[in-house]
C-alpha cells in the first residue's frame, strides 16, 4: 500500500511530528483537534494542510492515525467502531498503554494498536519534528493480519521508526518500569527539591537537572497514564519504594559503624 493521504487526529507533539515527516514523504496531510488554537500552530508549523470535521477525517483519508490523549483516543475508537464507516486502509494509535486500546478496538477494521519511543517534555506543533522518531523503537501489537501487520510496519518505518511486535500485555507491564514509574519519580522527586531551602536550585547535577525536566510534563496527560496501567504501575513503585528504604538502612548502618 502506498498512501497518498493521511489523517491526524490530535495535532500536538506526536501528531504534529508525524505530519511534518509525512509531508516531506508527499504525503497530503489532514488534520483535526477539538482545540481550534492547536490546528493553527500545527499550520503554521507546516505540520498539515488543511483542517477538516471530526466526521470527515475517517472517510478522507487513506491512513489515519490517533494522535490524542488516551481518554481521547479510545473515545474516538469507539466512536469510529460505532459509526462504521471508516474508509482507511490503515488506522493507528500511539497511545503510551495498549491494553485499553486493544480492547476498545476490538470489531473496528484496520486498527493496529502502536506506540512510538520518543516525545519531549514540551507539548504542541511548534515543538514538533520531522526526525523525531528517526531510529526510535516503535511498538505495535500485531493485528492478526498479516497484510495489515505489513501496513502499519511499512507506515511506521516510512516516518524514520523502527517497528517491532509486542502482546498488549507485555508492552503495559514494561512501559511501567521504563516508562511510568521514572515519571512518577520524577514528579516526587522535584516536588522534594522544591521544598529544599538554600542553594538547592544553584547546585543541581545533570540526573537532578533530567528529572525536573521529567517533572515538567503534562501531569493531566500522565494521571490518565497512570490510571489504565495502575496495577503494573504499583507493583513497580513498591519495589523501588523497598529498594529505596534498602539504601537508606545501609546508610544508616553505615554511620553506625563510623560512630
Amino acid at each position: 500500500m502506498t498512501p497518498k493521504v493521511l489523517g491526524i487526529f490530535g495535532v500536538g507533539l506526536i501528531g504534529g511530528s508525524i505530519g511534518l515527516r509525512a509531508r516531506r514523504n508527499g504525503l497530503e496531510v489532514l488534520g483535526y483537534d477539538s482545540d481550534p488554537a492547536a490546528l493553527e500552530e500545527a499550520q503554521a508549523a507546516g505540520a498539515i494542510d488543511t483542517v477538516v470535521p471530526r466526521d470527515e477525517i475517517s472517510l478522507q483519508v487513506d491512513v489515519l492515525v490517533i494522535a490524542a490523549h488516551l481518554g481521547a483516543t479510545l473515545r474516538e475508537i469507539e466512536r469510529l467502531r460505532e459509526r462504521g464507516d471508516a474508509a482507511c486502509a490503515l488506522i493507528l494509535d500511539v497511545a503510551s498503554v495498549k491494553t485499553p486500546v486493544v480492547s476498545a478496538a476490538r470489531g473496528l477494521k484496520n486498527l493496529v494498536a502502536t506506540h512510538p519511543m520518543a516525545g519531549g517534555e514540551r507539548s504542541g506543533a511548534s515543538s514538533a519534528r520531522a526526525d523525531l522518531f528517526e531510529g526510535r523503537p516503535w511498538a505495535y501489537v500485531p493485528p492478526g493480519d498479516a497484510q495489515l501487520d505489513m501496513r502499519a510496519c511499512e507506515f511506521i518505518t516510512s516516518l524514520g521508526g523502527t517497528p517491532f511486535a509486542i502482546s498488549a500485555e507485555e508492552h503495559d507491564r514494561i512501559v511501567a518500569i521504563t516508562s511510568h514509574v521514572p515519571q512518577v519519580f520524577a514528579y516526587r522527586y522535584a516536588r522534594i527539591l522544591r521544598e529544599k531551602e538554600g542553594n538547592a536550585e544553584r547546585l543541581r547535577g545533570p540526573v537532578a537537572r533530567e528529572l525536573l525536566r521529567i517533572a515538567s510534563m503534562s501531569p493531566a496527560m500522565w494521571r490518565e497514564i497512570f490510571s489504565a496501567n495502575a496495577a503494573n504501575v504499583e507493583s513497580d513503585l513498591r519495589r523501588l519504594a523497598a529498594e529505596l528504604y534498602a539504601a537508606a538502612d545501609e546508610l544508616s548502618a553505615d554511620q553506625d559503624v563510623a560512630r
